[in-house]
C-alpha cells in the first residue's frame, strides 16, 4: 500500500514513522509552502512584548508558528510566570526540538482549537489576563473569538503565510527564500501526475491500494485545484480539512485523530 501526506517531509514526525514501521510505502505531496510574512515588523514588536512581560499565556497552535517564531530569533525564553499552551503533540515535539522547552499545556480530550477553547482557564472575575495567539495568516478566527468570549484578552499576530504552490492545475515547486523550510529531496515527494498514468495502465504492480492524507484545508483546497486521480483514496486530518474537501465536491474519510493507528483503523473499514 502506498500513502502520501500533502505535506513537507521535514514535517514528517510519528505519524510517518508508524505508516512506516506498519509497512505502507511513504511519500509526500507537499501543496502549499510556509513563509515568513512580507513584513515582520509587527511580529518582530510583538515578541519584543512579550520579553517584556505583556502576555500571561502564549498559545502555539502548529509547529510551523513554534518554526516562524524561533525563525525570528525567539529561543522559547519567557518571562517568570508566563505559561505555554500547544494544540497537540505535534506543536510539542517541534517546540521541544527548537527550544528545549518541554511539557507545555495542552487540551486533553480533543487536540484542536475547539479543545483549546474548551479546556483553557476560565479567568478569575475581575481578571483580564493576556494570551499572545501567534498563527498563520490564513488562520480562522474560531480560536481567537472563542478565548475573547471567555474573558481572555488577544492578541493575535500573523507568524507567517502559506503560498499556494498550485498554478493552473500545475504543481509548481516555491522557491522562496522565506521558507520556514529547507528544500525538500525529489525522491520523497509524489509525483502525481506519473501516478494518475500508472493508475491508467496498471502499472502499480505490487501496490493494493494508494492513498492520500489530506493534512490541513489549505492543503485540501490546493488539491481540488490540482485535481485527484482516480482510484486514489483520501483521509482528512480534521473536521475542518475534511469540511474543505466535502465543499470542493471531493469525499473523504476523516481520521479520528493523527496517528499512524486512526489511519490504519480507516483504511481497514
Amino acid at each position: 500500500m502506498r500513502i502520501a501526506l500533502t505535506r513537507d517531509p521535514a514535517q514528517a514526525g510519528p505519524l510517518e514513522a508508524g505508516l512506516r514501521a506498519a509497512g505502507l510505502q511513504v511519500q509526500f505531496l507537499p501543496l502549499t509552502e510556509q513563509r515568513l510574512p512580507a513584513d515582520t515588523a509587527e511580529l518582530r514588536t510583538t515578541l519584543e512584548r512579550l520579553a517584556r512581560g505583556d502576555f500571561s499565556w502564549v498559545l502555539l497552535t502548529s509547529g510551523n508558528t513554534v518554526r516562524a517564531l524561533h525563525r525570528m530569533g525567539w529561543d522559547g525564553t519567557v518571562p517568570e510566570g508566563v505559561r505555554i499552551g500547544v494544540v497537540g503533540p505535534g506543536t510539542a515535539r517541534v517546540l521541544e526540538e527548537l527550544t528545549q522547552l518541554s511539557e507545555p499545556w495542552m487540551p486533553a480530550a480533543e487536540q484542536s482549537a475547539a479543545g483549546i477553547i474548551e479546556e483553557m482557564p476560565v479567568p478569575a472575575p475581575g481578571e483580564t489576563p493576556t494570551v499572545l495567539l501567534p498563527q498563520s495568516a490564513q488562520a480562522r478566527a474560531e480560536l481567537r473569538e472563542g478565548l475573547t468570549a471567555l474573558g481572555w484578552e488577544v492578541t493575535a499576530v500573523s507568524a507567517y503565510e502559506t503560498g499556494f504552490l498550485v498554478t493552473e492545475g500545475r504543481l509548481e515547486p516555491g522557491e522562496s527564500p522565506h521558507r520556514l523550510l529547507p528544500a525538500p529531496d525529489t525522491a520523497d515527494i509524489l509525483d502525481l501526475d506519473q501516478l494518475a498514468a500508472d493508475l491508467r495502465r496498471d502499472r502499480l504492480t505490487g501496490v493494493d491500494a494508494v492513498v492520500l492524507l489530506v493534512t490541513s484545508s489549505s492543503a485540501a483546497d490546493a488539491l481540488a485545484d490540482l485535481g485527484v486521480p482516480e482510484r486514489v483514496r483520501l483521509l482528512a486530518i480534521g473536521r475542518p480539512t475534511a469540511k474543505t474537501l466535502t465543499r470542493r465536491g471531493i469525499p473523504a474519510r476523516v481520521l479520528r485523530e493523527p496517528s499512524a493507528d486512526a489511519v490504519l483503523a480507516a483504511l481497514g473499514r
